[in-house]
């Protein structure tokens, strides 16, 4: 969560700039509109989309947590102490237990979290409410472009949505400027409603997020520049409109922050706006840098990985067992040294195998996040704790001695079993005692006065012996 927060705001703070220095000093109103909402939405989305060609930058800025201490209750009548899995510790000097209290960091910051999305939630319906209750309480005129709000008290027009609100006295005795009017039907021509309740809901939802806040002002601005152009460009008349914005506006701002009122604390900067102009060949420069812009983050911020990172993951997944065998103890592959093993790089490896590989790889089932983190915890307390993990060893082999193998061929009431397959006497003698790891011998029939008694041999072979307890899973 945290790299996506992380990802997404790097994103939404460079758009933003890009913005501000070159596209908001354009007379391209449209285009930026565009621009705006194409920054939100795709900041959002780019951590999650998958590029071939990325950089990941959450595991560099928050590397894996380490603990700092770990603690343990020891005997002190035995120096060593077993722990589920197979994990031994041989404690060499006693280590002090510690009383810290854990604080739940997780659950106070969601409590944090959760607290003020329920203020911004709850202040966002309450607008709605007032606006709602504004409809409800007035008398309402309904036409083809919009629905007239006729208030009771003296304000400036404002919209949400295809609402329309003006003073009723005003309105009906037609004292509104028709190009006051004018400015406010663009606003709900054009839905800027929507635009200002998208951004109020991400608002709500990215409440400790200031970046919101400097794009809801923005988009607020151009929707001014927007509703500006359509009126000079129908009244056609620049000094007039600037002498009226100059004359009407209050600076006062609306009560409601989600409509959209026409007295809009930004005049001096839209009577500039009204008499810029911006080249064809400037404008498709700086759509051309935007789109370069996004294809940057996109690689940059994206959650996929890069060639280079491929290989490195495949390379180390097919050095799992290399990096687990370089911590055997005394070349025993049936015991491992804690202290000589690289447990973000086993850990690293084995995630970047499937399925199938995990299977059929040696186990090494500590890779849960609180397990690891107290072998992590184990590995810094060494030397006074030396930690090893011991694989079930598979049963010794045993040696047949030549002239024990010799005596059984020649011996008459033996048979054989090869690899728990039964066979004739005969086939014995096309093996040699080498060829076998493990043997069994019992007395099948017991001898008698004048009858000797009968033997079974049971053989292992090499072969055999290492299918079966050898290339297996370790336990």
């Amino acid at each position: 969560m945290i790299t996506f927060i992380l990802k997404a705001t790097i994103a939404l703070l460079i758009f933003y700039a890009f913005y501000r220095l070159f596209l908001v000093k354009e007379s391209m109103f449209g285009f930026n509109r565009f621009f705006l909402i194409f920054a939100l939405c795709f900041s959002l989305m780019v951590p999650f989309l998958q590029v071939p060609l990325s950089f990941q930058i959450g595991e560099d800025l928050f590397p894996e947590k380490v603990p700092a201490a770990y603690s343990s209750e020891i005997s002190s009548d035995n120096n060593t102490f077993p722990t589920q899995g197979g994990l031994q510790a041989e404690v060499e000097a006693p280590l002090p237990v510690q009383s810290d209290i854990a604080v739940p960091w997780n659950t106070l910051l969601m409590g944090i979290y959760l607290s003020g999305l329920f203020f911004f939630l709850v202040r966002f319906i309450i607008q709605l409410v007032q606006i709602r209750r504004l409809i409800r309480d007035n008398l309402t005129l309904r036409e083809k472009d919009c629905t007239y709000v006729l208030l009771r008290k003296d304000t400036l027009p404002f919209t949400f949505l295809h609402f329309l609100f003006v003073d009723k006295v005003s309105f009906q005795n037609k004292t509104i400027e028709n190009e006051i009017l004018f400015h406010e039907l663009t606003h709900i021509r054009q839905r800027h409603s929507w635009d200002i309740l998208f951004v109020e809901v991400l608002k709500v939802v990215f409440w400790f997020n200031p970046v919101f806040l400097l794009y809801k002002k923005a988009m607020q601005l151009n929707h001014e520049f927007l509703a500006d152009a359509a009126v000079i460009a129908k009244y056609r008349n620049k000094a007039a409109y600037q002498w009226l914005l100059i004359h009407k506006i209050s600076g006062n701002e609306a009560a409601i922050s989600i409509s959209s009122p026409f007295n809009f604390s930004a005049t001096k900067r839209r009577l500039i706006m009204m008499g810029q102009s911006s080249s064809f060949l400037k404008t498709m420069l700086f759509k051309s840098i935007g789109v370069i812009v996004a294809g940057f983050l996109m690689v940059f911020l994206s959650s996929g990985q890069t060639s280079l990172e491929r290989i490195q993951q495949n390379h180390t997944a097919n050095d799992y067992e290399q990096i687990l065998a370089s911590a055997f103890k005394d070349g025993n592959p049936f015991e491992v040294d804690l202290n000589k093993l690289d447990l973000p790089r086993l850990r690293s490896a084995f995630l970047g195998l499937n399925e199938k590989e995990k299977a059929e790889s040696t186990p090494f089932p500590f890779f849960d996040d609180l397990a690891f983190e107290k072998l992590l915890a184990l590995q810094q307390a060494h030397p006074e704790v030396k930690s090893s993990i011991h694989f079930e060893k598979p049963p010794a082999k045993k040696e047949i001695e030549k002239d024990v193998f010799e005596r059984w061929i020649k011996t008459r009431n033996i048979s054989f079993t090869i690899d728990n397959r039964a066979i004739e006497k005969a086939e014995i003698e096309n093996y040699q005692p080498a060829d076998f790891a493990r043997f069994t011998v019992r007395e099948t029939e017991a001898g008698g006065l004048f009858k000797k008694p009968a033997y079974s041999v049971g053989l292992m072979t090499q072969t055999y012996y290492d299918e079966k307890y050898v290339k297996p899973v370790k336990k």
